[in-house]
């Protein structure tokens, strides 16, 4: 007979809390180290270590260290804009960046910090970071880069947190639902941000372009490059008449249609 019941509630709740160890399971956070050095053969260390201090120098130029003077001041706004921009950077998930960092000493060393921040700290951050801040930043980048743009690309991207079932939205009747929408103009060459809006969605990207176009105006470029959605007369113009630059912009479906009778 069994003398002691093993899954008993009162068992499960007096007993030690057990990790991946335990049950002869590697740590996770290793596993990914791993795996996204694999991923990233091409990105080499000391590339990643001047990505951090760059984007560093740029943050704490740019804004302030904490945000509020009352704060905990644990983690500074420098630090945690420097980890959110190397989410980007390597293409990772929140919890994958912060698992990265923890397994690197050296990394912490490059973000002043001896503890890594939960992936919701990153989140929140991000969530109330305002936008100005972000053009400050890409305002001191281009100062400080001699800028000669030859080809400049206009784009629009939207960001949505809302991944329902397209039947659930259907029934609940939110279809079409209101999304962060940002619009890009960058130079092909430097991959530079030269400007960029965000709005509220759903917007055409038209509504963007000329606002973008007379921004870009002073860099002087030869061509600009876009996709079909901005495939309109007046965008044309004002590329072939105020920017004395040429289109490089593919027809819409019906303009070839029209073409072609």
């Amino acid at each position: 007979m069994i003398d002691q019941i093993y899954y008993s509630p009162v068992y499960c709740g007096v007993s030690k809390q057990l990790n991946l160890s335990d049950f002869g399971c590697k740590n996770s956070n290793c596993k990914f180290l791993k795996r996204f050095l694999n991923k990233n053969n091409e990105l080499k260390e000391n590339k990643l270590v001047k990505f951090i201090e760059r984007t560093y120098y740029y943050v704490k130029i740019a804004i302030k260290k904490y945000s509020n003077t009352f704060s905990n001041h644990l983690y500074s706004q420098h630090t945690l804009f420097t980890i959110l921009a190397m989410k980007i950077y390597t293409k990772s998930t929140y919890r994958d960046i912060i698992d990265f960092i923890d397994v690197s000493d050296r990394i912490r060393k490059y973000l002043r910090i001896k503890k890594v921040p939960h992936f919701t700290t990153i989140q929140k951050f991000f969530k109330r970071l305002p936008s100005k801040q972000i053009r400050e930043i890409n305002q001191l980048i281009l100062s400080l880069n001699d800028i000669n743009p030859d080809i400049i690309a206009l784009d629009g991207s939207g960001f949505t947190n809302d991944y329902a079932d397209k039947y659930y939205a259907k029934i609940r009747q939110k279809e079409r639902k209101s999304y962060i929408k940002n619009h890009l103009t960058i130079d092909v060459k430097t991959r530079l941000i030269l400007y960029y809006q965000t709005s509220r969605g759903p917007k055409y990207d038209t509504q963007f372009a000329k606002a973008a176009l007379r921004q870009i105006k002073r860099y002087k470029p030869d061509y600009i490059v876009a996709d079909k959605a901005y495939d309109t007369e007046p965008i044309r113009k004002c590329i072939n008449e105020e920017l004395n630059a040429f289109d490089q912009i593919p027809l819409k479906n019906r303009a070839k249609k029209d073409n072609t009778d």
